[in-house]
């Protein structure tokens, strides 16, 4: 029986950028334009994307980084 690739992070870009847009308020309560047009805001769809992109290519561990994983925990397939 194969191991599940197990997804390290499920995030999506909608989730990334709609936590990001939500912290705005918080940290910078002066910035009030959210439209797409905003400078800021396309930054902020920018690093959305980049860490998308980066949690896409650590889901993809190979195998034998699994294997390895259960080796270090002294356990075997």
């Amino acid at each position: 029986m194969p191991l599940e690739v197990p997804k390290l992070d499920r995030r999506t870009f909608d989730d990334i950028y709609r936590e990001a847009l939500l912290r705005i308020p918080r940290y910078t309560p002066e910035w009030t334009d959210f439209n797409d047009s905003d400078p800021g805001i396309t930054l902020l769809q920018l690093y959305a994307w980049l860490t998308e992109m980066m949690l896409y290519e650590m889901n993809r561990v190979p195998e034998r980084n699994y294997i390895k994983f259960l080796q270090l925990l002294n356990m075997e397939l």
